[in-house]
């Protein structure tokens, strides 16, 4: 992987929002070459400082996510933080916030706001549950979204729901609206003119999930060939000292299966003989299988399926998943010193472009470019320092 200056070099990204969503997004962007500007306020802050292992006020989580991205604190209400506001969304490329809708107006950073200054501005608005209609001025966090998406539903299966372990909706919510803004700015360079860019955590959630986890929803003629949906009969099979997943979705595949573990008999059960019945009888598959490898040592089931080219993993626990030889391999995982936290092992973007990926500053301490962002802006030393007196500023 070789450091270069990315292909957003020289966009300009202003981001007032905390933990996940928005600012997942704006790390991806400052990963890609972007300047990002994460605007903060004077009590608080990003409270994802303060969430799982942490050292010196500083959590391992908020030192991923906001990796490549520069401090501004101050208080966005009061009339002199309007004006700062003001000054530093009229030289952003994008401007991303995710309160509620009707609060970024409300703050005189609403949409028509910032486009008096800066017309060809990419705004991005995240909200929970979108512009309008019936939920929209709830609050909502990634459980919320899991449980209103069916995500829970989709992972309990027939049992209780459950929740998945990873923030899916935030994450996925970050994933599509940096994909929208890179769209926006391309449509920009043709047609000159900004967009605005606004997504809620349930559409992307049931976007996401949609094709797939709701499938026996999707054809509705009462005449179709409708089937439980496949994914239900998922799961992880119990090896002796471990779990592996198996899909040996291929005629071939199933021989490799029969060949590794002896098995003849696979290739002339009726209900698995071909892919056609493979899949009509997918769960009986999987019971199947799982009785083959039941009695076998996990990396032994791996290795054996490995060598017939049957689609094989084992179930790595998340200690082991950093130090697995592939994803050593990649250096998907890295480890890097932070000067607040510490040794830290840190995800780089999985896309890699040839143009290179810049070496992200490490995340900060709320504040720590207050005084050279204002100076950029043309505030002088006294009017910083009087802003610091009154509060407004930290």
């Amino acid at each position: 992987m070789s450091n270069g200056p990315g292909p957003l070099a020289g966009i300009r990204v202003v981001e007032i929002a905390t933990f996940i969503a928005a600012p997942g997004g704006t790390h991806l962007l400052a990963s890609q070459g972007a300047q990002v500007i994460k605007v903060e306020d004077t009590v608080v802050g990003d409270p994802l400082r303060m969430f799982g292992s942490s050292r010196n006020g500083m959590s391992g989580w908020f030192a991923n996510l906001n990796a490549g991205k520069r401090s501004l604190c101050m208080d966005i209400a009061s009339s002199a933080g309007r004006e700062i506001m003001a000054d530093l969304l009229a030289a952003a490329d994008v401007f991303v916030q995710a309160y509620r809708p009707g609060v970024a107006a409300r703050l005189g950073i609403g949409e028509a706001d910032v486009r008096k200054r800066n017309p060809d501005v990419i705004y991005v608005s995240i909200s929970g549950f979108g512009r309008d209609g019936p939920y929209s001025k709830r609050p909502a966090y990634d459980a919320v979204i899991q449980a209103w998406s069916g995500i829970a539903s989709v992972q309990g299966g027939d049992d209780e729901p459950q929740f998945v372990r990873s923030f899916i909706p935030d994450k996925v919510t970050s994933l599509t609206w940096t994909q929208a803004v890179c769209a926006a700015l391309y449509a920009r360079e043709r047609t000159g003119r900004g967009e605005h860019v606004e997504l809620s955590l349930l559409d992307s959630a049931v976007s996401f999930m949609w094709p797939d986890a709701m499938m026996e929803h999707v054809v509705l003629a009462d005449d179709a060939d409708h089937r439980p949906n496949l994914l239900a009969d998922y799961r992880l099979l119990g090896c002796r000292d471990g779990y592996v997943a198996v899909m040996p979705l291929t005629d071939g595949h199933w021989k490799g299966v029969a060949d590794a573990f002896d098995r003849p008999d696979l290739l002339s059960d009726p209900r698995f003989a071909e892919a056609g019945p493979r899949a009509a009888h997918f769960g009986e598959m999987i019971d199947t299988l799982g009785e083959v490898v039941a009695d076998v040592a996990r990396d032994d089931v791996v290795e054996r399926l490995i060598a017939a080219d049957v689609p094989v993993a084992p179930a790595l626990r998340p200690d082991e998943v950093a130090n697995d030889a592939g994803v050593q391999h990649s250096g998907v995982i890295r480890e890097v010193d932070h000067p607040i936290v510490g040794r830290i092992r840190q995800n780089r973007p999985a896309a890699l472009i040839a143009g290179g990926v810049p070496e992200l500053r490490p995340a900060v301490e709320r504040g720590t470019d207050t005084d050279a962002i204002l100076t950029e802006l043309g505030r002088s030393t006294d009017a910083i320092a009087e802003l610091r007196a009154a509060g407004i500023v930290k």
